[in-house]
């Protein structure tokens, strides 16, 4: 199943509702209501997002831990018959559909599929994202509704210092990748001050908006690159009026992943860092809510590029507990501490290049939450 934006909801609630024997149902982030309810049929995901990190999928939803650029390769690993279900938009002169506002694995899914579904929306505009033709469809299914409007959750003072710290290491005429959320929209207002910006993203949220609205983005051809817009109607019609590139998640990450853009920012969050630099954007003691996605690729891309660098931020607290930790929560290790050069929280930046294991834990405690930072360092000198 498509996902995201991209997500055939009325495919995905017609399968949900049938719950077909002997069929898993692979799904992603959800932007719909669909999911809410515990399913009947297997759930597999590659992780926890949205919907399916409430307390009605613990436990119910196999994760399959791989990255978001690998998973057309995992699913096909599986040795099962793929149908692959999608929402395009109405077909063109040339007898073509379009992927609208998000292209995800299912995309590249398409020529090894048993069988292909999809929800034809009338609505989904016209962008500059790859085409299909109508010929691959097994069967339509013709609907007519708006894209879903995905809300930016409010910021927070913590946010608003955090993204400070943040873009004191954006320098101008970087090519930055964030994601959507409180966060990532607090660090593309702090940025709007900045000039020639460029934007290399799987996914962008209506920080877009705001870079777009100060003339921070730099003018010409190719500035955003972009696999999903996720949010207003106003961000929808920035990709469709300025021709974004809504490109597969490898023509995204590629290039950048070689070290072929310079200049390039890679801004991600996390659960919880440990005082080596290792990243938990995974699992919680009360369980899995989050997912690999595109992160240790974006954040080693970061390190290969020429003037580039890798960052994750994140509030230093979660209620009473410190999100800095001696030791993450059980063994998941979304990114390993080698692909780390900043983490940032409210209480400052850990600039980790080039640091010894015990140079990085002081400066990872330097900026806890003060009330923890004793109990990290005694933690250390057991």
């Amino acid at each position: 199943m498509a996902q995201g934006v991209g997500e055939p909801t009325v495919l995905l609630e017609t399968v949900l509702a049938a719950s077909p024997d002997d069929v898993d149902l692979f799904v992603g982030l959800s932007h719909s209501a669909a999911l809410a309810p515990p399913a009947a049929m297997p759930l597999l995901s590659f992780g926890a997002l949205g919907p399916l990190g409430a307390p009605a999928h613990r436990g119910r939803v196999g994760v399959i831990p791989a990255h978001f650029d690998d998973l057309p390769r995992v699913l096909r690993e599986r040795g099962q018959d793929i149908v692959v279900l999608i929402q395009v938009g109405p077909v063109d002169a040339d007898g073509t559909h379009g992927l609208g506002m998000a292209v995800d694995h299912t995309y590249e899914l398409l020529a090894h599929a048993r069988v292909v579904v999809a929800e034809v929306n009338d609505q989904m505009p016209p962008t500059a994202s790859p085409r299909i033709a109508a010929a691959t469809f097994d069967a339509v299914v013709e609907t007519s509704r708006p894209l879903p409007v995905v809300a930016t959750p409010p910021t927070t003072g913590v946010h608003d210092r955090i993204a400070e710290h943040v873009a004191g290491l954006v320098p101008d005429e970087a090519t930055l990748q964030l994601g959507i959320g409180a966060m990532a929209f607090a660090i593309g207002r702090a940025l709007s001050d900045r000039v020639g910006l460029s934007v290399r993203s799987t996914l962008v949220g209506d920080w877009l908006l705001e870079l777009e609205r100060s003339g921070s983005i730099r003018t010409g051809g190719g500035a955003v690159v972009i696999s999903e817009a996720a949010g207003s109607a106003e961000l929808y019609d920035l990709v469709t009026r300025g021709a974004i590139p809504v490109r597969p998640v490898a023509d995204v990450v590629g290039p950048a992943a070689r070290g072929e853009v310079a200049r390039f920012v890679a801004v991600n969050s996390a659960l919880e860092v440990d005082l080596t630099g290792q990243v938990n954007a995974e699992a919680l003691p009360t369980g899995y809510i989050g997912g690999i996605g595109g992160q240790s690729e974006f954040l080693r891309a970061g390190q290969r590029s020429p003037g580039g660098r890798s960052i994750v931020a994140l509030p230093a607290t979660a209620g009473r507990y410190s999100r800095i930790v001696g030791s993450l929560t059980g063994d998941a290790v979304t990114s390993p501490r080698s692909n780390v050069d900043f983490v940032v929280t409210e209480h400052g930046v850990a600039d980790l290049r080039g640091r010894s294991l015990a140079e990085r834990a002081d400066a990872l405690i330097a900026i806890a939450a003060p009330e923890h930072r004793t109990t990290l360092k005694e933690g250390l000198a057991r």
